[in-house]
Parts: C-alpha cells; structure tokens; sequence
C-alpha cells in the first residue's frame, strides 16, 4: 500500500513544460495574454545606418561646342551682343542615400539568455573557487616535496659517508 502511494504520487508530478502545454491546450488566449504580458518585445535593441550611395542623373548647362566657329553674334547701335548656344548635358552624380534599419527581439529569448549567462557566471565562479582551493594544495605538495627530497639527500650523503669511512679505514 505505502509503494503503491508513493508511485501515485510519483505519477502526478508534471513537469513546467506540461503544465504549459495542458493550460494552452485548454486556453491558448489566456496563455498568449501571459506570455506576451510576461516577456513583451523590447522597443530597440540595436539601430543601424547604412549609407547606401545611388546614382542620380543633372543636367548642367554647357555652351554648345559642336562647331566652335559658329557663335551668334548681334550688333547693335551701340552695343555688342554676343549671344552663345548652350545645352544640356546629363551627369551621373553619387547621392547618399541612409538606410536605417532597427532590430527588435523577443524578450522571451533576452531571458533565456540573460538565465544561461548567469548560470554560466555561477559556474565560472564555482570553478575559479576549486581551481584556487586547488592551485594552494599543490603548492602545499610542492613545498612538502621539497622537504621530503632534502631529507633524503640529507640521508644518502650519510650513507655514503658512512661507506666512505668503511673504506678509508680498512685501507
């Protein structure tokens, strides 16, 4: 009896993802108004300007040079006209033209990165504080290495100075 409750209770639990996915089965307005409420889209998040240049055609006004000989000129009693043909002539000009084009995201997805990078901030954290807590036992080693190969050169120059008085003396 006591197994068969625990596994009920075990069975009922429901996971955030199938509770949201049965309140939006029963009414998705309810869940919309919600979500959109909860995690609204952010206004601006990053403006951009582009100048894009674009060709644009003038027209200028230019003395007609197709016979340079040929220029009207008018007299008159007391004053001398001179008058000259112009044309005109089309030109291509660069004319900047701006381009401005605004970004807007979901802020639903902001949060869920805004949730992993604080994750991953607490994990940096944990990981700088074990490799610290690990970087003092190896100096700890290291120091206590040192200790133990000085004894132990200590111990061999013994021996070998025992050895060599054996030596000496039995010569």
């Amino acid at each position: 009896m006591k197994y068969l409750l625990i596994i009920l209770i075990l069975a009922g639990c429901s996971t955030a993802k199938e509770l949201l996915d049965k309140a939006e089965r029963k009414d998705p307005a309810i869940v919309a108004k919600y979500a959109r409420d909860k995690y609204p889209c952010t206004d601006l998040l990053k403006p951009d300007t582009a100048i894009v240049w674009r060709d644009s055609t003038i027209y200028i006004e230019c003395p007609d040079n197709s016979n340079p000989f040929e220029v009207v000129i008018t007299k008159t009693d007391t004053v001398n006209n001179v008058v000259t043909r112009t044309i005109k002539v089309p030109v291509k000009v660069q004319i900047p033209g701006k381009v401005v084009t605004r970004w807007y995201e979901d802020s639903a997805k902001l949060k869920i990165y805004a949730t992993e990078l604080n994750n991953c901030n607490t994990e940096v954290q944990t990981l700088k504080a074990s490799n610290d807590s690990l970087s003092k036992k190896a100096a700890r080693r290291g120091k206590e290495n040192w200790i133990w190969r000085a004894i132990a050169t200590v111990l061999i120059c013994w021996q070998v100075w025992k050895i060599y008085r054996k030596i000496m003396i039995k010569i």
